[in-house]
């Protein structure tokens, strides 16, 4: 039961976005953090598929989950403090922000997961 919990603990992300932006951001801080779960779980895969389980490099002993997990939940949290302190963004600017962010969390998870 805890190994279950722990595969997705991060979908609590959800919830707490829901209830912590702006009303007229919902949509769009759950569709950014559910594109990312999907694309973190694809990267943690894709990884263990090709037999890098720690990462490529080796340079550290965790897994890829764990240091997904950690890169993920701090972009989300740091996504949703802006979302948080930009009520009056117009829906394009902010559409365009998420774009931005996600692509950057792409890229630093996937560096982080090879190391």
């Amino acid at each position: 039961m805890g190994q279950f919990i722990y595969q997705w603990v991060d979908f609590l992300w959800l919830p707490a976005a829901w209830f912590v932006v702006h009303k007229h951001q919902r949509w769009f801080v759950l569709g950014f953090i559910f594109v990312c779960l999907l694309t973190f779980r694809t990267q943690v895969e894709l990884m263990e598929s090709i037999g890098y389980g720690t990462g490529i490099l080796a340079l550290m002993k965790s897994s890829v989950y764990n240091r997904g997990l950690i890169i993920y939940s701090i972009i989300f949290a740091l996504y949703m403090i802006l979302a948080y302190f930009s009520p009056g963004t117009q829906k394009v600017i902010f559409f365009a922000a998420s774009l931005s962010i996600y692509i950057l969390a792409f890229c630093f998870s996937m560096i982080m997961m090879t190391l």
